[in-house]
């Protein structure tokens, strides 16, 4: 009997891991069993049903992000077209500004300078609970200049020096949460996708929503460029903590304590080393360079190569600090594969079928406010249903585009709508974003509430995008 058991408990998981494989790989051969649509190349035809298969296998997630890429390049090369047509990805310099800026962000964790920084704004401004949210919040908006990852933000840096916090103030998950826990838990989630959307490098998917954007309506998007396209979202980025101490106050409201906490860590951290004066400099000329490329013609890409190099000659991270970065080599492999892939369909022709296909589908005369609002409701919506921000963009920011492609909308205002609301739309749900499951599991927040904050958050987005957004774009020459 227990024999029995113990094979039913193990081969358990493994069918059902084996199932969420082979529906990806079956779904990908139907489209070598159906013929291509009219119009369509059999070739194009084939590699979109390899691309949808592997976006499948991302979302049922039977496989590792980066193993499932490395399948779909694999059989894309092996069944399609040619493999030096995918792999043409791994040779992006938009691919390697999110690989080098994660290389960066080793320098950041091993100087200790992120927690000195947050340490001294807390003990600077943090009198209260509003101004602690606004405070972390602000930490973690100086890392999206050049952190692109949610996850290595605020889950490896931002949210532990919260939970230093919560333990002076002693608000746990099952112990008085309300006390101050729950409220910075769900903020930090709120403000991080809002801050994620500010900067190019804030979100690795943002490099992916630029290409595709450049792919299909020929926008061409630089760090500076995005930053300057994002003003409006640092409204948004303000009012955050305002809407969520409103519609989920904290039980505290003065922290006199928590500052008597940062002082006291302050002085065990002791003067500031040689390797935080290094990072900050470097950190400091980085995010000159990148503000600045559009006139000195430095490219963002050979920026972030610059900024680790400094590192790496000072001694700030070696390169096994490199070589053991799961997360560096990871999104190397996905996120080379999905741009090869994605460029593989544009050389094939699938997405300028796809932009006649919605072009005699779309309504005639629907005005151009009605068309914006329909692209925002379109980058907005379908994120309720896909727990990985990277599958998501990847999925829809190609048909959203194709969309945009035939309305005759002004691209550019059209791609920062798009880009803008996918990111921070991760805050509907506490599955919308990889930071969210880590938070979330927590304890501090029931659903319920994370939903309604996050839907408050996304509307507000919307309008502040649909209104201020397009007439600050129209200002500035955008369209």
């Amino acid at each position: 009997m227990r024999q029995t058991i113990k094979v039913l408990t193990t081969h358990g998981p493994v069918s059902r891991r084996t199932i969420r494989i082979l529906i990806p790989i079956l779904f990908a051969v139907l489209f070598f069993i159906l013929p291509a649509p009219k119009g369509l190349e059999v070739q194009a035809w084939k590699l979109f049903g390899i691309f949808a298969g592997t976006i499948l296998m991302l979302m049922l997630q039977g496989l590792p992000e980066a193993s499932a890429i490395f399948v779909g390049v694999t059989a894309a090369g092996l069944f399609v077209v040619p493999i030096k047509d995918v792999l043409v990805g791994y040779t992006d310099t938009t691919l390697w500004l999110i690989v080098v800026a994660i290389m960066m962000s080793l320098g950041f964790r091993k100087s200790g300078l992120t927690k000195r920084v947050g340490l001294i704004l807390i003990k600077a401004f943090g009198k209260s609970s509003l101004g602690l949210g606004y405070v972390l919040g602000v930490t973690d908006l100086m890392l999206a200049t050049s952190i692109p990852g949610a996850p290595a933000r605020v889950g490896g840096l931002v949210y532990p020096l919260a939970q230093g916090i919560f333990e002076v103030v002693g608000s746990k998950p099952y112990q008085n949460p309300r006390r101050l826990g729950a409220y910075l838990t769900v903020l930090l989630y709120m403000m991080d996708m809002v801050a994620g959307s500010l900067f190019l490098t804030g979100m690795g998917p943002n490099i992916l929503s630029v290409k595709l954007a450049s792919q299909i309506l020929g926008v061409e998007v630089t760090w500076g460029l995005w930053t300057l396209a994002a003003v409006p979202g640092f409204l948004v980025f303000i009012l955050v903590p305002i809407i969520v101490y409103i519609m989920y106050p904290p039980e505290l409201v003065s922290v006199k304590e928590v500052r008597e906490m940062a002082c006291v860590q302050l002085k065990t951290l002791g003067p500031v080393t040689k390797r935080e004066i290094i990072v900050g400099l470097t950190f400091l000329l980085c995010l000159v360079l990148w503000a600045t490329s559009s006139m000195t013609q430095i490219d963002t890409t050979l920026v972030a190569f610059l900024g680790v190099t400094i590192m790496l000659l000072t001694d700030v991270i070696q390169w096994q600090d490199i070589a053991e970065s799961k997360e560096t080599w990871g999104i190397l492999i996905w996120f080379g594969g999905i741009i090869g892939l994605s460029s593989a369909l544009v050389k094939q022709g699938f997405f300028g079928w796809l932009t006649n296909i919605m072009k005699d589908a779309l309504p005639q005369d629907i005005g151009m406010f009605a068309t914006f609002v329909i692209i925002a409701l379109l980058a907005i919506i379908p994120h309720y249903f896909f727990p990985s921000l990277v599958g998501y963009v990847v999925t829809f920011a190609p048909v959203i585009f194709s969309f945009v492609a035939v309305t005759g909308a002004p691209v550019y205002p059209a791609t920062f709508l798009v880009a803008f609301l996918m990111v921070i739309s991760s805050t509907l749900t506490h599955y919308g974003n990889g930071l969210g499951p880590l938070l979330m599991s927590t304890g501090y927040v029931e659903k319920i509430t994370w939903w309604k904050i996050g839907f408050t958050v996304t509307l507000l987005s919307t309008v502040v995008y649909l209104t201020i957004g397009l007439a600050y774009w129209k200002v500035i020459g955008f369209w």
